[in-house]
């Protein structure tokens, strides 16, 4: 038989009341060694303190057996938008102490902590009063940091640093993003960076570009490998969208190979030979200023030039002397 998430349930009230098991034992009556063992689940509370825990609580005693844990999407979506309002028309302070009766009857629901924060954190600058604006940012990371499902936990981490940033502790946004790795973590970490004056920020910032504008022409290329079999046209836009992103983000000429060949390979599979031929030219000229030294790499483009549509410009001298400089190095 599955057993109740009396323990959970409790665990959760209690670190969103913001006090520590010792505290709770006392206001109770027990040791804080029952108080572990409820929220471990190793054993339940006596059935007479389930009362005296839902009034301390201010909950009902069937939320405490985790009867009415979830709200149905319905009731989210009402409770939502009425804690939206009171942010939205400057009742700030109503707001959050809408928001913390909706953590107490649903302490272990952290979808609902998390998105009710996100939802009502463009309005806090609604507030006038600094201090009072403060005390709200403060109130919501407390709420934040006591959010432990596995599922939030990124958006967590994102509303953590906003929150931190907004009180100037800089410190502590960057904290949250350590192991975070998306573009929208990224980007905040840089903004960071600028803010404590960071010797080192334009170079880390290039580093950014240069690693986002790889993955950027890396998934543009796989772009191009599911439009070669249906737009040849569109490709062929989209190789040239390629260059241009090389050029403006000033990334590796060595990427500039890789998009001649698969543009000199369109231009083939449209019999186009004399675009093709430029490309390869093109190919020639970067190699002798820039010569490839990655045999991983040679062995790419032989084998990408060897392919069946490259057989219409196969006996050409520019194409014969691109296999020659190739074969030089292997």
């Amino acid at each position: 038989m599955e057993r109740l998430p009396v323990g959970k349930i409790i665990q959760g009230l209690r670190k969103a009341k913001g006090i520590t098991q010792e505290e709770l034992a006392e206001v109770l009556g027990v040791s804080s060694a029952a108080i572990s063992k409820w929220e471990n689940g190793q054993m339940y509370p006596d059935i007479t303190l389930f009362p005296v825990i839902a009034r301390y609580f201010n909950i009902s005693i069937d939320c405490l057996f985790g009867f009415s844990n979830d709200l149905s999407e319905e009731e989210y979506l009402k409770n939502r938008q009425e804690c939206i309002k009171l942010f939205a028309s400057g009742k700030c302070l109503n707001g959050i102490e809408r928001i913390k009766r909706l953590v107490y009857l649903y302490p272990t629901n952290d979808r609902i902590k998390i998105d009710l924060l996100k939802n009502v954190l463009p309005y806090l600058a609604l507030e006038k009063d600094s201090e009072i604006r403060e005390n709200l940012i403060r109130q919501m990371i407390l709420i934040c940091q006591r959010c432990i499902d596995d599922s939030v936990q990124s958006q967590k981490h994102f509303l953590l640093a906003h929150l931190f940033i907004m009180i100037k502790k800089y410190e502590d946004a960057s904290a949250c993003l350590v192991n975070e790795n998306e573009f929208m973590a990224i980007d905040m970490k840089n903004s960071l960076i600028l803010r404590e004056n960071n010797a080192n920020a334009i170079d880390i910032i290039d580093s950014t570009i240069n690693m986002l504008g790889i993955q950027l022409i890396y998934e543009l290329r796989n772009k191009v490998s599911y439009w070669i079999k249906n737009d040849l046209t569109y490709t062929k836009d989209i190789l040239e969208k390629q260059c241009t992103l090389i050029t403006v983000l000033g990334l590796s000429r060595n990427l500039y190979f890789m998009v001649y060949m698969n543009m000199a390979y369109v231009y083939c599979l449209s019999s186009q030979k004399n675009a093709a031929l430029e490309l390869i030219q093109k190919f020639i000229t970067m190699y002798k200023e820039n010569p490839i030294k990655d045999s991983m790499l040679i062995n790419v483009f032989v084998s990408g030039f060897s392919s069946q549509p490259f057989d219409i410009i196969r006996n050409t001298s520019a194409f014969i002397e691109l296999n020659q400089i190739l074969e030089e190095y292997l």
